[in-house]
């Protein structure tokens, strides 16, 4: 959304949900794997605070990692932290992750450490991915390459850098944040289903 910051669309992600979840009241909710809060306000919890509260891990160390291990941090996300929030029984907004791992997100001006990147947690569902977008084509130029390269020297394919998605950020996008929320993993929620195929039109097992 044109304008918009991180913070704001977090308040705006939220309200959706939130809203969702009171007009279809799901009697259930089979596909989450802990009960989980919808009708209050939700947690909003930095990544650093994260891993100091449910890795042991602190702010230098979990940075460091991110840093120099980048195998070693996700690791410790998906095998520490992400178990961890999805018993605290409320949905929980992850934000500021640090900078090695911003993908399209502007790093954050109070702590160039971090970028603007937030993840919307219902217990064990993640539903969204969102940004203070980057909109700087000559350092989104610059992450590109960077990626090339580390793909490269850890033998991965490279692919070639989309010249028209830098081309459309140099015509000039204004700051904006944008949300890559996962509208059939919402509606799963909110009408009680146990399985994200049950609400697809076209599931992939009927392609």
């Amino acid at each position: 959304r044109a304008g918009a910051t991180m913070t704001e669309l977090m308040d705006e992600t939220e309200a959706l949900v939130r809203t969702m979840a009171s007009r279809f009241r799901p009697v259930a909710t089979p596909i989450l794997a802990e009960p989980c809060d919808l009708s209050g306000p939700f947690l909003r919890m930095t990544v650093a605070e994260a891993f100091e509260r449910f890795a042991n891990i602190d702010e230098e160390r979990m940075l460091h990692l991110a840093d120099h291990d980048e195998d070693g941090f996700y690791r410790l996300l998906v095998e520490g932290v992400e178990p961890a929030l999805a018993t605290l029984g409320v949905p929980v907004l992850l934000h500021l992750y640090p900078a090695p791992q911003a993908s399209l997100a502007r790093l954050h001006p109070p702590d160039r450490r971090y970028a603007e990147r937030f993840e919307l947690y219902v217990a064990d569902l993640e539903l969204c991915n969102g940004f203070g977008e980057l909109v700087d084509p000559v350092e989104q130029r610059q992450r590109l390459e960077r990626d090339r390269r580390e793909r490269d020297a850890a033998g991965l394919p490279v692919y070639p850098i989309d010249e028209g998605f830098l081309a459309a950020l140099a015509e000039g996008l204004p700051p904006c944040a944008g949300n890559a929320l996962g509208l059939d993993r919402l509606v799963a929620l909110c009408l009680g289903a146990p399985r994200v195929a049950d609400v697809m039109a076209f599931p992939r097992q009927a392609l």
